[in-house]
C-alpha cells in the first residue's frame, strides 16, 4: 500500500499542471445545469480490524458504489457545497501476513494464534457533504453497513461458523476523504474510513481502511 500512496503523491502534480482549473464558472460533470450529478466509483480497500490480533492495512478488498449529489440553487460560497446519498458494496476485513501479530497484549491468545483471515462484506449506504473548489472535492460524512458475507480462517482452515455469530449484522463508519478530477468527469478518489461501533458483540473490534478508486461524474 506504501508503493501506492507515493506513485500517486508523485504523478498528482504532474496532472495538476496538465490539467490546470476549470475556469469560466463551470464544474465538474458534464451538464453544467444539472440540479443532480451521479457519480460511479470503483477501486479497492486496504484494510485492517483493530481488536484482532494482527496489524498492518494487509486485506485488499473490492469497493464499487455510486452516489447522487443534490446540486444547491446558489451561486455564492454556499453553493460550493453538495450533499450526497449513496449505495455501494464494500470487502473489508483483516489479514495475518508472517508473523505479524500484535505484540505487547494482555490477550495471551494473540501471542499463539495462527495466521488468520477475516472476510466481511457490506452493502454500504453513505450519505455525505462535499465542498467542490474547482477540481478538488472533500467529502466527510456517514455510512451505514449491513454484513452480507463473513468467513473466518486460521492457518488456511475455516473457523467461520464458530465466529460468525458475534459480528453484528449493522456497521457505522465515519468517512473522510477527496477527490481530484484529472478531467471534468474523471478522478481520482481516497477516503479514509473508520468504525464508530464494534462490529463485534463480544469484544470490541472495529474496522479502520484506506481506499483508493477512480470515479466518473455524469
Amino acid at each position: 500500500m506504501k508503493q501506492i500512496i507515493i506513485l500517486l503523491l508523485l504523478f498528482m502534480p504532474i496532472w495538476m499542471q496538465a490539467q490546470g482549473d476549470l475556469t469560466d464558472g463551470k464544474t465538474i460533470g458534464s451538464n453544467q445545469d444539472a440540479r443532480f450529478r451521479l457519480t460511479l466509483l470503483a477501486g479497492f480497500n486496504a484494510s485492517q480490524i483493530d481488536g484482532d490480533c494482527s496489524g498492518g492495512f494487509n486485506k485488499i478488498g473490492f469497493n464499487a458504489g455510486g452516489q447522487v449529489n443534490i446540486l444547491l440553487d446558489r451561486t455564492d460560497w454556499v453553493g460550493r457545497f453538495q450533499p450526497s446519498i449513496g449505495i455501494g458494496f464494500t470487502q473489508l476485513g483483516s489479514r495475518t501476513i508472517g508473523n505479524d501479530f500484535v505484540s505487547g497484549t494482555s490477550n495471551t491468545e494473540c501471542i499463539i494464534i495462527d495466521p488468520q483471515l477475516y472476510e466481511l462484506a457490506y452493502a454500504q449506504i453513505p450519505v455525505m457533504l462535499h465542498y467542490i473548489d474547482q477540481r478538488w472535492v472533500f467529502s466527510a460524512g456517514l455510512a451505514y453497513g449491513r454484513l452480507v458475507n463473513f468467513k473466518y480462517s486460521e492457518a488456511g482452515v475455516d473457523f467461520t461458523d464458530a465466529k460468525v455469530e458475534a459480528y453484528r449484522a449493522n456497521d457505522t463508519n465515519f468517512i473522510g476523504g477527496m477527490t481530484y478530477y484529472v478531467t471534468r468527469n474523471i478522478g481520482i478518489n481516497i477516503h479514509w474510513e473508520h468504525s464508530l461501533f464494534s462490529i463485534n458483540s463480544i469484544g470490541r473490534q472495529v474496522h479502520r481502511l484506506v481506499t483508493f478508486r477512480a470515479a466518473y461524474t455524469f
